[in-house]
């Protein structure tokens, strides 16, 4: 698996729990493992969490086939009194970014199409 995976990289802030394919997908299944995370509006670091919840997220196709990411991830609480955030999610480096579906290396796959076309 690790000859393909979007995840290789990301070492012990990620924990692949179960892989599984067909003929026309790989789903990928992992969580974070991160105590802490860094708030976006103030940048606290915080260790409170708020929360966890999945986020699907697609990548790039592995031997023609679609390859999906179900990724658990934490939301934790900002405890800093003139942040304007009370909580925030976690956020992979390199994998994730907010409000996105696709992975960072599909949507630059479909930015440089993009600008080819």
């Amino acid at each position: 698996m690790e000859a393909f995976s979007p995840l290789s990289g990301h070492g012990e802030s990620l924990t692949v729990e179960q892989v599984t394919a067909d003929e026309a997908a790989v789903t990928i299944s992992a969580r974070t493992t991160t105590t802490e995370a860094t708030c976006p509006a103030c940048g606290n670091v915080s260790s409170h969490r708020h929360g966890r919840y999945r986020r699907r997220l697609n990548d790039l196709a592995s031997s023609g086939r679609r390859t999906m990411i179900d990724l658990v991830v934490q939301r934790f609480r900002c405890l800093a009194a003139t942040c304007p955030r009370r909580t925030f999610v976690e956020q992979v480096d390199g994998l994730t970014e907010p409000f996105a579906r696709r992975t960072t290396r599909l949507r630059r796959m479909f930015e440089r199409l993009m600008l080819v076309l």
